[in-house]
C-alpha cells in the first residue's frame, strides 16, 4: 500500500477535543493516551487504507482503536484519508447524516 495524505474532517476534530475534554474530567494523563492512540490509529490508516471493514454507507469504513473503544470512520479518496468521524464503539451505529 502506499502512503496517502492524512486530513482529520471539522467533525473528527471536534470529536477529538471531546473525547479529550471528557476524559481529562477524571484523568489528564489517559485523556493524552487515549487521543495519542486515535492519532496513530489514523496515521496506520493512512498508510493502510484497506484497513477495517466496509460499512452500510458507501464509501466509509471503520477500524477500531488499538486498547480503547473508539471508532474511527474514514472515506479514501485518491490520494487522501479522511478521518470523518470518531465514536465510542459502546454507542449505537452512526447514520448516514452523521456523517
Amino acid at each position: 500500500m502506499r502512503f496517502v495524505k492524512l486530513r482529520y474532517a471539522p467533525r473528527a476534530h471536534n470529536d477529538i477535543g471531546d473525547i479529550y475534554q471528557y476524559i481529562a474530567q477524571h484523568n489528564t494523563a489517559a485523556a493524552t493516551s487515549v487521543i495519542w492512540q486515535i492519532r496513530l490509529t489514523s496515521r496506520l490508516l493512512a498508510r493502510h487504507h484497506s484497513l477495517g471493514r466496509e460499512t452500510d454507507i458507501p464509501g466509509v469504513r471503520v477500524f477500531l482503536t488499538a486498547r480503547y473503544p473508539y471508532l474511527a470512520y474514514h472515506r479514501v479518496r485518491e490520494n487522501e484519508l479522511v478521518i470523518i468521524h470518531i465514536r465510542d464503539g459502546r454507542r449505537d451505529r452512526p447514520k448516514e447524516r452523521d456523517l
